[in-house]
């Protein structure tokens, strides 16, 4: 039944798309077609092993690049401005850990990804007692620790995450409208969005990523958050064996001017460089990049 809703659901995506297209350029539109194409071979599983594993996620060191996307989401949750009933993960891919926070701080959380493959191991986890390709006890532990309760709470974090998310849903961040036209998303805008790793990979070049930032921030009320998770100088990284999926090599400068026409107010930017050994040749990635913005 669940197929047969994203069946429909992406038809009726497909509609908007076509008229969404027409105010593109044709050399725009085949460059996030082949975008589109070129995600058709990910592996949810492999691209978890190559990242979400030691020495990427490994929870003894400071310096693992894991721990440190978890912290400052923790930070950014904990401070009292972020705030809501509603947050929305554009592009949650196969991953959980960007809403391990705001989970304790909001009611209800909506994930979302363009793959049917990534909703459905999304799913899995979800469906408590059925298997995902992950085990997130972990990534859960550490932000207990974080937010100062013992690593052993770690299972009722799990029970509040899978209690407040209330959908998992198709999206497409080239289209005016990413989200289906059903979904259940307050007509305001959600009160915060997260975005980790997914405008720049789902992009072909900078004018593409703005675009779909502006198109993601129309899911967003005025006076609501942003925390946007991203690479700086990846040019590439593997979403299965051997598939090199393309991306947007990103600086600081060019997020921040993206954030600035996109209607954001910055807040925070905060920069994480890559130690050698975390360079284990599934991307070209030199740093990655956390803000925190407001819309205007």
């Amino acid at each position: 039944m669940a197929g047969d809703r994203d069946r429909k659901t992406e038809a009726s995506m497909e509609l908007r798309e076509e008229r969404d297209g027409k105010n593109e350029e044709p050399a725009s539109r085949e460059a996030v077609e082949a975008m589109r194409v070129c995600y058709q071979g990910f592996d949810p599983a492999a691209y978890l092993q190559f990242n979400y594993t030691p020495p990427r996620a490994d929870f003894q060191r400071a310096d693992s690049i894991v721990p440190w996307k978890l912290t400052c989401l923790h930070r950014a949750f904990t401070e009292g401005d972020v705030r809501g009933e509603v947050l929305v993960d554009v592009g949650s891919g196969p991953t959980l850990y960007q809403v391990m926070s705001g989970c304790e701080v909001f009611g209800r959380v909506v994930l979302t990804d363009f793959l049917e493959v990534n909703r459905r191991e999304l799913q899995y986890w979800l469906a408590e007692g059925s298997s995902s390709s992950l085990d997130w006890t972990p990534f859960l532990q550490y932000v207990c620790q974080l937010e100062g309760r013992k690593p052993s709470e770690s299972s009722e974090k799990a029970a509040r995450l899978r209690s407040v998310v209330s959908d998992v849903l198709p999206i497409d961040v080239h289209r005016s409208c990413p989200l289906p036209p059903d979904a259940a998303v307050p007509t305001g805008g959600a009160d915060c969005l997260v975005s980790c790793f997914c405008l720049e990979s789902a992009s072909p070049d900078v004018a593409a990523f703005t675009r779909a930032l502006g198109h993601i921030t129309s899911l967003l009320r005025p006076g609501g958050h942003l925390l946007l998770i991203g690479a700086l100088g990846e040019s590439y990284y593997l979403g299965a064996p051997g598939l090199r999926i393309p991306v947007v090599p990103l600086d600081e400068a060019q997020v921040c001017a993206s954030l600035r026409v996109s209607g954001y107010q910055l807040l925070q930017l905060s920069i994480y460089t890559l130690p050698v050994d975390m360079r284990v040749g599934v991307d070209d990635v030199t740093g990655v990049f956390f803000a925190k913005a407001r819309k205007l």
